[in-house]
Parts: structure tokens; sequence; C-alpha cells
């Protein structure tokens, strides 16, 4: 790396901020150019600075860090990454901040005498490198009409037909995936034939939160998946972030196994081992979604799904944050259909 990633802070606590500040700064590569107390001076800071990264707080004075979120992201697009404290309101305003444009949530590392403060430290560093090199773009723009799609749904129809009658969805998602998954659910009725699996790379501590978010902004039932509980239409399980997710067949239902051995896979969960699972188990009576997403977890396992007889999907690039992760299920020849975010749901429940 030629140049350090130029970090802004904003958090209202200024021991906080020294906090944060000493872990950064003690990092290669890493450089706090600004500090902010409060969601107003954050913004202005941003316009002045033109940070590579904010490290964003929620509870701040003035102006809270969900609504400078949404006005950075509306005026001046930078990334941003949360940096919670883990309270119950702040995991509240985290899942709506992400939402609003943030790409990441972190948890604030504890304090040096704990025993989790290397892998919360190692983790709010990585979290903050990998966002600063998020292009992202402004939330206007994404709010205008995309350009027609009737090719991409005419190519989606033609091997619709040839699919036998689908019995589960598997979504993936990493950055920018919150947002992307409530807007695709919220679409579904109350009575969805089908159980929705789901992996999304986020820390454990705040699956719960990003749970209790979805359930209210959606009319299906959410729940993070237990082992050995069998999949019910109409309800969504989240895979935990202490274990992968996959599903096996148990004479006519379909049942969840977790596996907390974190094994070879570079996420935990990862989402190869759900698509793996599900083109074992139901083959071409599933369906896989591949969202917005960093590196390629998701395409090897996607491309088992479609060699099996399911029917892929991918998020296009003009509304994926990041299209690292559907652009390389395209690139390895495992996806039947690229379409924009607003027509995930409605093509997918056309299969139902």
């Amino acid at each position: 790396m030629s140049s350090p990633v130029r970090v802004l802070l904003a958090d209202d606590s200024a021991t906080i901020r020294h906090y944060l500040k000493a872990i950064l700064n003690n990092s290669i590569h890493m450089e706090i150019i600004g500090e902010a107390k409060d969601g107003m001076d954050v913004i202005e800071m941003v316009h002045q600075l033109k940070p590579d990264v904010v490290s964003m707080d929620i509870n701040m004075p003035r102006m809270d860090g969900l609504e400078a979120t949404r006005q950075i992201m509306a005026d001046i697009p930078t990334p941003v990454v949360v940096v919670s404290g883990l309270v119950e309101s702040d995991i509240e305003l985290s899942m709506k901040a992400l939402e609003a444009g943030a790409l990441a949530v972190v948890e604030k590392p504890p304090d040096r005498n704990s025993p989790d403060f290397e892998d919360k430290r190692k983790q709010l560093i990585n979290t903050i490198r990998a966002m600063a090199g998020v292009s992202v773009v402004s939330r206007k723009r994404k709010n205008k009409q995309h350009v027609d799609n009737r090719q991409r749904i005419q190519e989606f129809r033609k091997v619709t037909d040839r699919l036998s009658k689908p019995e589960i969805i598997g979504i993936g998602a990493s950055t920018g995936g919150p947002s992307a998954i409530q807007r695709v659910l919220k679409e579904f009725p109350s009575e969805t034939s089908v159980p929705i699996v789901v992996v999304q790379h986020m820390p454990h501590e705040f699956l719960q939160g990003m749970t209790r978010w979805l359930q209210r902004s959606t009319r299906l039932n959410i729940k993070i998946a237990e082992s050995g509980e069998q999949l019910m239409p109409n309800w969504v399980y989240i895979a935990p972030g202490t274990a992968h997710m996959t599903v096996r067949r148990q004479n006519e239902n379909l049942i969840v196994r977790l596996i907390k051995d974190r094994g070879n896979p570079q996420y935990q969960p990862s989402i190869n081992m759900l698509f793996n699972s599900l083109a074992t188990s139901c083959a071409s009576n599933a369906i896989g979604v591949i969202m917005t997403g960093m590196g390629d977890d998701g395409a090897s396992g996607l491309l088992a799904m479609k060699q099996a007889g399911a029917k892929t999907f991918a998020q296009d690039e003009q509304s994926s944050t990041v299209y690292g992760m559907p652009n390389a299920a395209v690139l390895c020849g495992a996806v039947n259909s690229v379409v924009p975010l607003s027509s995930l749901a409605p093509e997918i429940l056309k299969m139902l």
C-alpha cells in the first residue's frame, strides 16, 4: 500500500475517540485525519477533509450517526463503517444506518484487559481497511430509474420452465447485504410456500438486531437458525455468525445442520457451504441468490446449484453496493439470470 487509509472518527465521547485513535494509529497504513463529536461535525469534516472512510458512532448529540450517514451518502458519498457499543438502541440504529448507506457495522473493541480485545481490534481494523477501498455512489443516483431490463427478463423466462417446483430459497450476501435483503424480503407475502435460508456476512453480535429489524419490515417470520430444526414455509432462517449453516434432507423434511468447526472456508458462516448443501439436498427444487458483497464467497456453491438444476440469480452491478460476489458468480458461469435488486423478488415470486 503506497499511502495510508485516511480515517475520520465520529464519536461524542472524547475518551472513546482517544481509544479508537490509539488503536487505529498503531496499525500499519492507517491515519486519523480528523475527529468529530456529533453528526453535524462529521458532515462538515467529510466535505472539508474527504476521508477514505468514516468510523461512525450512532448515538450523538445534535445529529445522530443515522442521519449523518444518510446525508453523507446523498451529498458526498464516502464509505461509512458504523462502530457500535452494542447497546440495544445502538444495534437498532445501526441496522437503519446500513439501510441509509453505511457499508458495515462492527463492535467497539472492549477494554485491553478483555480476552476478546485482540479479536475485536483486528475486526475493527480489517473492516475499516476493507471498506475504505469500496467505491460508493450517491443514494440520489440509486433512486433513479434503472436502465430498461426487458431483455434480462426475457432471458430469465427462457429458463423458467425448466425448473421443478421450488421447495427452498437460499440467499447469500455481504457488504451492503442487510438493506438489500430487507428490500427483497419485504415484497414476499406472509403466506410464502417455501422456507428461505440466508447467510449474511456480519459479526455475530449484530445478527439478532438484524433479525428484529427485518421482522418489523417484512411479513415473514424471521429467526436465527438452530441446528436440527425443520425448515418451514413462511419462515426466514438466518445463519448465526458462530457456525456454518447447511441444509440436509431427512425423509421428506429439510433440516438445518450447523457446523461450528471453522474448517477451510475464508468466511464463517460460509455462503458456499450453504449453497453446496442445497445442491446436494434439493437439486433442481432450489433457488439460489447471490447478492452484493466483497470477495467471491458463494460463487462455487452457486455453480454447484446450477449444475444440479437449480435456478440461480445474481444481483446486477448497478444496484449492488459492491459487485464482488455477484461478479465472481457470473464469471464462473454459476448464474442463470442477472437482475437488478428491484426485480429479484418479483422474479422469484413468479416461480413460487
